[in-house]
């Protein structure tokens, strides 16, 4: 691993464990065997750093949830929707799930640099998704509703997704004991879901 790679994993090990705004640049240096000076070269500032690990989280949590190709050969968009809620176990994905909502409450403001702000918004292009491209798919298709535009359906869905389970992960134990412990989230996210976008 080159030394921007140790950074970047020591930093989202150490977002994940005590978040952004506890996390000290020195332990970071410090754990990878350099001093301040030399982390703040490759990473001028915490800020930095933190959407760095934000887009390569992004892109693990985006190949987790990819289906295989010889999964959805034969299938309609809505039926491949379906299939790629369907394999999601997020407990495989907790911590990456715990640290981008970190990373939403920490950043409400200006992106750190108008380089990184457009690199972000690259690694989000919808076209470059697999769900967007599977509703696209079901529009085209007729197995999904098409008084719907492919950008609402893929952004409402992608948005609440995130949401909702960003949710249970930082409150689970919250949940159970406000009177939640009987409730199915990630089954009835998905039933939801896929009855309101059924063609």
């Amino acid at each position: 691993m080159t030394t921007k790679e140790k950074i970047i994993e020591q930093a989202e090990k150490q977002f994940i464990k005590k978040g952004i705004v506890n996390t000290q640049i020195k332990d970071i240096a410090s754990e990878v065997n350099i001093n301040r000076r030399t982390l703040y070269r490759y990473f001028p500032t915490k800020d930095v750093l933190a959407f760095n690990v934000e887009m390569i989280v992004m892109e693990k949590i985006k190949r987790y949830l990819e289906v295989p190709n010889n999964l959805v050969n034969n299938l309609n968009g809505y039926d491949k929707v379906k299939l790629y809620f369907s394999r999601v176990k997020f407990n495989e994905i907790k911590d990456l799930m715990k640290f981008t909502a970190e990373f939403d409450r920490y950043f409400q403001e200006e992106y750190p640099t108008p380089q990184l702000e457009e690199s972000f918004i690259k690694i989000l292009k919808p076209e470059d998704n697999q769900l967007y491209n599977f509703i696209k798919d079901g529009l085209l298709d007729g197995s999904i509703r098409k008084d719907l535009s492919l950008d609402s359906i893929y952004h409402f869905v992608s948005n609440n997704f995130f949401a909702l389970f960003q949710r249970l992960i930082l409150r689970e134990q919250h949940l159970i004991n406000e009177h939640c412990e009987n409730v199915d989230f990630h089954s009835l996210f998905i039933d939801i879901i896929l009855s309101g976008i059924k063609g």
